[in-house]
């Protein structure tokens, strides 16, 4: 009697355990069926229709690995078998986020890495437990936020502080620092990451990572801006930052107009150089060259705004509306003035000039000026004045790059010492308006120096025979004078 009961009880349990077992596994496909759900690639054939569909389901693809990777990823890294291995490691050498690490430890990644499905709204690292794992970001939008003290609620909220996207890694400053987590990290969106262990990415990719870390937080004591900054903001600016290389002649990442850079600039080695693009229309009257500065294309919309308000006829609104610029290139679209007009050889002041002549037909010029060179030491990138205007590597340039929103946070503004630099950039350099006077300036003086140096020569007549082809051409760049008669 004792037997059976035993029996039966043995038989609800194995029962009880398939039924948990099948549960189990519908919760795990359910949850990674957004990757689940690819199909594995085929090769196309003869059948024009069945293509069609193998292309459709291609283009629902989802993340840099197959379906075939990611369930050997999901196996334990001791029952992958050498082919296997073989193919993760092929796989490894390709990607991006792992590009800062040697091929070696790429390698041997593929025996112990694993694959990590999260859905949106879960919590990856909590701020304050134990490290176990590092992370890198394959597919999708990680949040990172810290808590801090709310002095209204009188509590503790979490405050988002960045994102980390694919390519980028996370996990890794608490092995590093050897510390609890330091911030929670959440998926934003539906995330693939590719999982290493604390003992794994201590014997693999510590040393390479410390090695960079050090180099970094060398560069940022380089600087004297850092020089009152607490260890914590270095650990953080070692985590935001990255250091660039240019080659020579290489346009560094800078907008041509407004300024608008997500990333300040501190020059570690090399020399940058300042180049200004001045748009002109050139037309010729008799023999002369004539050039009109343009306006900047930043300042497209509010003359587009001004010359609406003038059909209106609201000079009041107009004058408090534009900015001196472009209310002198308005009026002179209006009264027929071409704005900061210069004619070569003329004795007069550079000024606007009034068109009495029958137009004639005009030429788009781009000048390109060398305004000056940012050596090493130097900062650019806070947002000063940036209207057609690029930085260019002179030489093999080192940057060390940070963002700017978290540069101008209230703890690392401290005196407000960015916005000082940003203002004592735009006054140092010149502006569009200031290098055009200039130009104009030097190409008057070209001019009355050629018709100097002729009125002499017809004067007194030829002491020798030398011809302007016979001046070496080293010399008649220095004068400006290539391709002149």
């Amino acid at each position: 009697m004792a037997s059976k009961k035993k029996a039966e009880e043995d038989k609800k349990r194995r029962r009880a355990f398939v039924r948990f077992q099948f549960r189990s596994l519908v919760r795990t496909v359910i949850v990674n069926n957004y990757w689940l759900s690819e199909l594995e690639d085929q090769e196309l054939g003869d059948n024009a229709r069945r293509n069609i569909a193998i292309i459709v389901r291609r283009k629902g693809r989802k993340g840099l690995l197959t379906i075939f990777d990611k369930m050997i990823l999901n196996q334990a890294p001791a029952s992958r078998t050498a082919e296997q291995r073989a193919k993760l490691a092929d796989i490894f050498r390709r990607l991006e986020c792992l590009s800062r690490f040697p091929m070696e430890a790429r390698e041997q990644l593929a025996t112990c890495a694993g694959y990590r499905y999260y859905n949106a709204g879960r919590t990856v690292l909590r701020e304050g437990n134990h490290p176990v794992s590092v992370y890198f970001v394959l597919n999708g939008e990680i949040t990172v936020s810290r808590l801090q003290w709310d002095p209204i609620y009188k509590q503790f909220v979490d405050v988002p502080c960045g994102v980390r996207v694919p390519g980028e890694m996370f996990g890794d400053i608490a092995f590093l620092y050897d510390c609890p987590r330091t911030a929670t990290c959440t998926t934003a969106t539906d995330c693939e990451l590719l999982c290493v262990s604390g003992e794994d990415f201590k014997r693999l990719l510590e040393p390479t990572l410390r090695l960079q870390w050090n180099q970094m937080q060398e560069a940022i004591r380089r600087f004297q801006y850092f020089d009152h900054w607490t260890e914590e903001q270095i650990r953080e600016c070692c985590i935001l930052a990255k250091v660039a290389h240019y080659e020579p002649q290489q346009q560094i990442a800078v907008p041509g107009t407004g300024g608008d850079l997500e990333y300040a600039y501190f020059v570690l080695s090399g020399q940058c150089m300042v180049l200004q693009c001045l748009k002109m229309m050139k037309k010729m009257r008799g023999k002369r060259q004539c050039f009109h500065l343009l306006h900047a294309e930043s300042d497209d919309r509010l003359l587009h705004i001004a010359e609406r308000l003038m059909k209106r006829k609201n000079s009041d609104v107009l004058e408090s509306v534009l900015p001196p610029t472009l209310r002198q290139s308005l009026s002179g679209s209006r009264l027929s003035l071409v704005r900061n007009e210069s004619c070569e050889g003329d004795d007069d002041q550079v000024g606007p000039t009034v068109v009495q002549e029958p137009p004639s037909e005009e030429q788009l010029e781009h000048r390109f000026l060398d305004v000056g060179t940012y050596s090493c030491g130097s900062v650019f990138g806070l947002g000063e004045r940036m209207q057609d205007r690029s930085i260019v590597a002179r030489n093999h340039v080192q940057c060390m790059l940070i963002p700017r929103y978290w540069l101008f946070m209230k703890h690392q503004n401290t005196g407000n010492v960015w916005q000082r630099i940003k203002m004592y950039l735009d006054l140092a350099i010149p502006s569009r308006e200031q290098l055009f006077k200039k130009f104009l300036d030097d190409i008057n003086w070209m001019a009355y120096r050629k018709k100097g140096v002729n009125e002499i020569i017809q004067r007194r007549g030829r002491q020798n025979h030398t011809r302007l082809v016979d001046v070496p051409i080293v010399c008649r760049v220095e004068q400006s004078d290539v391709g002149q008669r």
